[in-house]
């Protein structure tokens, strides 16, 4: 017989030994190189985050102390805008020099100087105003028209914000032929209506307190402080006191390597808005914990590859010696020639093809025989598990009384009139009768009613008027086929469980009828009902092989339904204490039909 050749196929022509050896290549040296090679990348990618993450919060930390000066400039500026007998000396139109430098020597001069005192930050403080009265000197200055044209004043005059933070070139107001490069906050001096004149206070910064900062985190980072405008304004280890500022200023700002710099702005006030602080690590060489990881890598290269290759060459030199040997001896069987293999196996799995091959040379027939033997014996003992299980179940309501016994107690209930007496014993002996002939397991429905109302016609001879039951059957269903007694058996359970300890009128409901799923039949009663924790009992031990003793009926029913209708049917039981029980049984259509001209069992 010829099979298709697939295109994989190829895989099985290669010999074992090159199978073994692309199995070394693909699946060892190369998943181990590729491993190792990747452990080391990974390991410097994650130094060299953590480092990123390092320099970050340097950056971080540089920002945090510059911002903390220069808000500690912003809240200066505010105190003395806020300050109203200040703003009023300073706009108070002096008769001349001597009242306005009384004023002064008296409250002005030391007002400015105190906070210039108290920081070491701050360079110089002063106030400019247009007050001609006010004389130029120390800390206060008049507005000239060289003034107005200057970068500080053009910014903060042509501005809606009240405070700014700006760089400029310019000359120090103290030395005027001194030009400098200024830091400066601006803050313009209009907190209360009705002043006459404009007021501008300006602090300018020392920059070697920035420089300072920078100094902090030289180790790790070389800084450029970039004002609004983008324009480099201080940078680490740079004064530019002595340099060419205007060249510094204009030049635009060129990032080298911006993959490596990190940005960050000054903080998110209205102040700032621009301002950004630009930090480039130093090139340094690999760090030592590098140099672990790549001498780590390298011996884990070499022991993963040394380890596995020896033991490779011992497990195919192993695998190879025995399969050759079995293939050899395998052919041979193909000419009846049935020669156990000479050699110690093993106990791997190779080793156990070798014993089954020498086991099976030697007794294949046998196998063969005994293979068949043990299925039939199991499919016996399978049959007869069933067959007891069926008879157990049936002896369960087989009833237990003498059928002579009825027959001679119905004489004398004649023989003196006793006509309710006898109708009950009549109905028993048919019951009776009715058990005894009984030989199929499957009946109608038809024929289960029947025996479902002789019997409650016994239990209304019991109960009398405080009894009563409804038999409400369909048409349809009366052929479908259903376990004997499979009702009267939640009937008679109704009946001893429900019904017996009530005072009320006592009622049983019987239904059959058929829905898109099949045939569904319901029992209920009106009697005491099942208490919560019981019905859960019941539930959970329906399918338990033990025998309690205890709701054998329901356990029987249950298990007969499972049995006949291949575990498809439905058994499910609700019930309200002191309200009603209902159970619900139902059948799939195609199990419960009964073919057309079938007939009853009498």
């Amino acid at each position: 017989m010829k099979h298709t050749r697939k295109p994989s196929a190829f895989i099985n022509d290669i010999p074992l030994k090159y199978k073994f050896l692309f199995i070394y290549l693909l699946c060892v040296l190369v998943p181990i190189l590729s491993i190792n090679a990747l452990f080391y990348v990974q390991i410097s990618r994650n130094v060299e985050v953590r480092e990123r993450e390092n320099l970050g919060i340097s950056v971080d930390r540089v920002v945090y102390d510059l911002m903390q000066i220069v808000n500690e400039c912003v809240a200066i500026s505010n105190t003395v805008a806020a300050d109203r007998p200040y703003m009023e000396m300073m706009d108070y139109a002096y008769p001349d020099n001597e009242a306005y430098y009384d004023a002064y020597n008296d409250f002005l001069k030391d007002k400015l100087l105190q906070y210039s005192n108290l920081h070491s930050y701050i360079h110089w403080m002063g106030v400019y105003t247009s007050n001609p009265t006010i004389q130029n000197g120390s800390s206060y200055f008049i507005l000239s028209e060289k003034d107005k044209q200057s970068e500080w004043y053009r910014r903060i005059a042509g501005s809606a914000d009240k405070v700014l933070l700006t760089s400029y070139q310019g000359t120090n107001p103290l030395n005027p032929p001194q030009q400098e490069v200024f830091v400066s906050l601006i803050r313009k001096l209009d907190n209360f209506t009705g002043q006459p004149y404009d007021k501008y206070l300006r602090i300018d910064l020392r920059l070697n307190s920035v420089q300072e900062l920078f100094q902090k985190e030289r180790d790790y980072l070389d800084f450029k402080l970039l004002d609004e405008k983008n324009r480099i304004v201080l940078a680490s280890g740079r004064s530019f006191y002595s340099m060419d500022a205007n060249a510094l200023l204009n030049a635009d700002m060129s990032l080298d390597q911006p993959s490596k710099q990190i940005v960050r702005t000054l903080s998110s006030a209205v102040y700032t808005k621009g301002w950004r602080l630009v930090g480039t690590p130093e090139g340094r060489e690999p760090n030592s914990e590098m140099s672990r990881a790549l001498r780590l890598s390298l011996i884990l290269a070499l022991l993963t590859i040394i380890l596995p290759t020896l033991l490779m060459i011992v497990i195919i030199r192993s695998y190879n010696l025995r399969v050759r040997l079995l293939y050899k001896h395998m052919k041979l069987v193909k000419y009846e020639q049935f020669e156990s293999i000479d050699m110690y196996e093993g106990k791997d799995e190779i080793g156990g093809l070798i014993r089954s091959f020498n086991l099976m040379t030697g007794k294949i027939r046998n196998l063969i025989n005994d293979v068949y033997k043990l299925e039939i014996q199991k499919k016996d003992l399978e049959l007869e598990r069933v067959r007891a299980e069926l008879k157990y179940l049936e002896s369960q309501v087989d009833p237990h009384f003498l059928f002579n016994t009825l027959n001679a107690i119905l004489v004398i209930c004649k023989k003196y009139k006793y006509e309710q007496v006898t109708d009950v014993i009549r109905n028993l002996a048919l019951i009776m009768r009715r058990l005894l002939s009984w030989k199929d397991d499957l009946i109608t429905v038809e024929e289960e009613v029947s025996f479902i109302e002789m019997y409650l016609q016994i239990e209304k001879f019991r109960f009398q008027n405080r009894f009563s039951y409804v038999l409400d059957i369909e048409p349809e269903v009366l052929n479908c086929r259903i376990p004997k007694m499979s009702i009267q058996a939640l009937v008679e359970n109704s009946c001893k469980h429900g019904l017996q300890s009530v005072k009320w009128a006592r009622e049983i409901h019987v239904s059959a009828a058929r829905d898109d799923a099949g045939l569904v039949i319901v029992v209920t009663d009106n009697g005491k009902g099942i208490e919560k924790e019981k019905l859960e009992w019941i539930r959970s031990h329906l399918e338990t092989e033990q025998d309690s003793g205890q709701n054998v009926g329901l356990r029987n029913v249950y298990k007969r339904l499972m049995l006949y209708f291949d575990g498809r049917a439905v058994f499910n039981i609700e019930s309200t204490e002191y309200e009603q029980t209902v159970i619900t049984i139902r059948i799939p259509e195609d199990l419960s039909l009964v073919p057309i001209g079938e007939g009853s069992h009498v």
